[in-house]
């Protein structure tokens, strides 16, 4: 009766008259009620075998593949099940553990209903017990045969024909096709689409990591109405003049300069970028240089394929550019340790190794440092596969150990100069001048050395004579010189001869003076040449180095030495590569390689949605999720592939679809159903990255400062956290910036991986250590304090009331909806104005009682603005702005 009563409320929820006939509102619902109970039914069930993907190999991997897996080091009684000739071979015991289409003399099923303790597998030690509906499958999946597939994220990406829905109106593009195919399988409505304010905001974030003006808000919601005017006045279901402006202004955010901006920021994650060395020591290091590669790599749309090669491999391309030199650094952004006890061996092995595992996170979606002391586990990676892709990286001709004593531009080779033409300039100007003071030298030094009888036979007579032996007056002739004079010239070895000839260039008034010129000149170089920034970058060694698999990844245990080659179960490298980091790069991007363009896609829906359609962007293995819509991350994979590896091209799919369109409000029944939002029934709703949090704040107050690229900066940062870290080397003592560099985006904030910027860490930022492709997403007390607190988001909040004080009219309802729209794009609702407007009076009278409050807190970051205001009232006013900029909608994006 419930589940009656359920569909009826359902139905009328979904517009059914209230009053219907009777046969209608039960019976009718009973039918589909007992059609449902049927097909669920086990009976019915039964009928359709399980599939290995989906049903069988999360059991086997999850329980089966430790000890009969792909790692043969681990594998026991002889079988392993993770591939169906091996599992129908005999085990140990003589006999096959499966025998297809007998469930009944299939031993792995006899062990797993087994009920003593040494008999049942798993072992009870394991901890992993097969639950009823498990043992369930595998029983359906032996007597159908045990069929096996390959893992699905390895098998070639075929293009699916974009499903039939019954509603087609919806569907703007392919995406949507098939969330609806899926929604309405599910028996779940889409939500409407969100309003033009969220709309704007929501593609501002998603696609310049910044929120849109007011001006921006205005145009865009006029455009859009007048379009949506037009459109209902031209055909009932025409929509033609709506979508073109859509569309407009989606190009226009692709088209920003902080687009590149934006998808920088995600990509620094994955090649752990940072403005240090990591380790004890953490020294500063340049990188700045491929950060703006990479912002301008997106700016320009280059293709992903080119993006892929040039960051591997830019500098074995022919005639390589600075620049395709310069994207080499990607794989120079590991730790780098300097400490003196260091084994350059050792470490080598160490970033070699994080190659490996950052490119297979990156490219391929895979675990594969699992695979560095033993055969994996769970995936079909070998050691050997692992070191083939290792010794790709073991050729850059890089030591293992920094050079502490160096300069942080001369202590990591190999590395390249950028253009600073002033100083390069200056240096080409000091060096034209050694290179003429230096033959005047060697001349000068000619002709005493020809002098140098005279000079001798001239000093002998003046000693003789009774003269004073100073040469010039005041530096008497030293004893072992005078000794030398007495001395017989044949007598004399060629150490005598020097040391007389030195003794008489150095009291050569003429040629000390040049020589001191020339060592000043050498010295003016030699600072020149280190002012000039530098970048690290990747360089073959002339003799590749030998390669041997490492046992137990012990770089002092070389075991069969291997060539650089790919993985045996993907595509192999093609014959007419090169076996190293340019044939390798081809590899990543060949569209026969399955998992590349999978993986990005996914992580780009990631970076819209929140949550890519494999939840476990960084595994796309055994051990992670398998996708919510798998058609649909084909049909992106294959779609991006043949756009010729278009980044924008596939963004712009993304929000321009009906799925992104929606309304992110959560229903009660899509809470119930589906309270992750994998069915993608509703629109986007996360918390913002820690960047975009701050540049919002600093975007809605005026402050930022929208300068695109340039080196890192250093903003607030709590007193005395950083020099704790650094053991309070004055060396090491943070110095926040000046002026502008105080509120660039925070993409630039200097980033020391030993103390990065708590404002970053409570929101969840890596320290970028190791790649990164997925941060968590938490919610914690602290990030309210830090909004509250942090003298960014106070000062913003400062210079926020000022723009509400004196943008718009005198009235407090007026100044109030200006803080709205600045920050959340929209007008406050009459109930959120109203709380507003308490807050602001509560704070007026508090300040009015007590000034000094007031003025301390408008002391607070150190701009001032040009403007006169009241102190009391640009004090509340600042409260009700930091009221704003910790509203929950601020800090999420709808």
């Amino acid at each position: 009766m419930r589940r009656m009563a359920k569909c009826v409320r359902d139905r009328r929820r979904a517009g059914w008259p209230r009053r219907v006939a009777w046969w209608r509102a039960w019976c009718l619902p009973a039918v589909v009620c007992c059609s449902v109970w049927l097909c669920s039914s086990p009976s019915v069930q039964a009928a359709e075998p399980p599939q290995f993907n989906r049903d069988i190999r999360p059991i086997l991997s999850n329980h089966c593949f430790p000890c009969h897996g792909p790692d043969s080091a681990a594998r026991k009684g002889g079988f392993r099940l993770d591939r169906r000739d091996d599992a129908l071979a005999n085990a140990d015991s003589g006999q096959p553990v499966l025998v297809p289409g007998n469930p009944g003399a299939s031993p792995l099923l006899q062990r797993v209903r087994a009920t003593e303790a040494a008999e049942v597998m798993p072992p009870p030690e394991i901890k992993k017990p097969l639950s009823a509906k498990q043992i369930d499958l595998l029983e359906r999946w032996i007597a159908a045969g045990a069929p096996y597939e390959r893992h699905w994220s390895l098998i070639s990406v075929q293009r699916p024909a974009v499903p039939a829905v019954s509603q087609p109106a919806w569907v703007r593009n392919e995406i949507d096709a098939f969330v609806l195919a899926r929604l309405e399988r599910e028996g779940l409505p889409a939500s409407p689409e969100a309003g033009p304010e969220t709309l704007i905001r929501r593609l501002a974030l998603d696609l310049t990591g910044l929120p849109p003006t007011p001006a921006e808000v205005e145009a865009f919601v006029a455009e859009i109405l007048a379009a949506q005017q037009t459109d209902r006045a031209t055909t009932a279901n025409s929509r033609s003049q709506t979508e073109a402006v859509y569309r407009r202004w989606v190009d226009y955010f692709l088209d920003s300069p902080h687009y590149g901006e934006r998808m920088a920021v995600d990509w620094l994650d994955a090649a752990r970028f940072a403005d240090t060395n990591g380790y004890q020591v953490d020294r500063d290091r340049e990188m700045w240089a491929w950060r703006d590669w990479v912002i301008q790599a997106f700016n320009s749309n280059q293709s992903f394929a080119q993006f892929t090669i040039e960051q591997i491999a830019g500098d074995l391309l022919p005639n390589a550019t600075p620049s395709q030199k310069i994207a080499t650094g990607f794989h120079r952004n590991h730790m780098l340790n300097e400490e003196g006890g260091v084994i350059p061996d050792e470490f080598l092995a160490e970033y070699c190794a994080d190659r490996v595992e950052t490119t297979a996170a990156l490219w391929l979606g895979q675990t594969f440092n699992c695979a560095r002391c033993h055969d994996h586990k769970y995936d079909a990676f070998t050691q050997r596969d692992f070191y083939g892709m290792y010794a790709f990286y073991h050729n850059v001709a890089e030591g293992g150990i920094g050079n502490y004593g160096a300069s942080i531009r001369r202590n990591a080779p190999p590395f390249l100069k950028l253009p600073a033409p002033e100083l390069e300039a200056k240096l080409a100007k000091l060096r034209m001048d050694l290179a003429t003071a230096q033959p005047q030298l060697k001349d000068l030094d000619a002709k005493l050395q020809a002098e140098q009888p005279q000079w001798e036979e001239q000093l002998q007579k003046t000693l003789a004579a009774g003269a004073p032996a100073n040469t010039p007056p005041t530096a008497p002739v030293p004893e072992d010189i005078l000794a030398l004079l007495k001395k017989p010239a044949a007598e004399r070895n060629e150490a005598d001869r020097q040391k007389l000839s030195a003794y008489q260039q150095s009291t050569h008034p003429e040629r000390k003076a040049l020589a001191e010129r020339i060592a000043g000149l050498t010295k003016q170089i030699d600072e020149t040449d280190l002012q000039i920034p530098t970048t690290l970058v990747m360089e073959e060694l002339p003799q590749p180095r030998v390669t041997r698999v490492l046992m137990r990844g012990d770089y002092t245990r070389p075991g069969d030495e291997v060539t650089a080659n790919t993985p045996a179960s993907l595509p192999p490298l093609a014959a007419d590569l090169p076996r190293n980091r340019l044939g390798l790069a081809r590899w990543l991007v060949d569209p026969a390689n399955p998992l590349p363009a999978r993986v990005t896609v996914n992580r780009f829906w990631q970076s819209i949605f929140g949550t890519g359609l494999v939840r476990t962007s960084e595994d796309f293995g055994t051990q992670g999720e398998p996708p919510s819509h798998p058609e649909l991350l084909d049909w992106l994979a294959d779609e991006f592939v043949r756009s010729g590896w278009d980044v924008k091209h596939v963004l712009r799919l993304m929000v321009t679809s009906s799925t992104y369109r929606q309304s992110s409000r959560a229903r009660r029944d899509l809470l119930e159903r589906d309270p992750d939002n994998r069915l993608l029934a509703r629109g986007p709703r996360f918390r913002l990255q820690a960047e975009f949090l701050r540049d919002q704040a600093l975007a809605a107050s005026g402050l930022l400062v929208k300068t695109v690229g340039g080196p890192s900066v250093k903003p607030y940062h709590p007193p005395g956290l950083y020099e704790q870290v650094t053991a309070g080397s004055t060396t090491n003592t943070y110095v926040a910036g000046t002026g502008d560099e105080l509120h660039r985006r925070s993409m630039y904030t200097y980033w020391k991986r030993s103390v990065p910027h708590p404002a970053m860490l409570v929101f969840d930022a890596p320290f970028r250590e190791s790649c990164s492709v997925r941060r968590s997403r938490t919610n914690t007390p602290l990030q309210a304090l830090n909004l509250l607190n942090d003298p960014t988001y106070v000062e913003a909040a400062r210079f926020l009331a000022a723009r509400m004080l004196t943008e718009v009219g005198p009235t407090l309802d007026t100044q109030l909806t200006q803080g709205y729209r600045l920050v959340l794009a929209r007008a406050p609702q009459p109930r959120e104005l109203a709380v507003l407007r308490a807050a602001y009076q509560r704070a007026l009278t508090e300040f009015q009682a007590d000034a000094n409050a007031a003025t301390e807190l408008l002391q607070v970051g150190i701009r001032r603005t040009g403007t006169e205001l009241n102190p009391a009232r640009w004090g509340a006013m600042t409260v009700v702005a930091s009221t704003i900029l910790n509203l929950d909608e601020t800090v999420m994006k709808e």
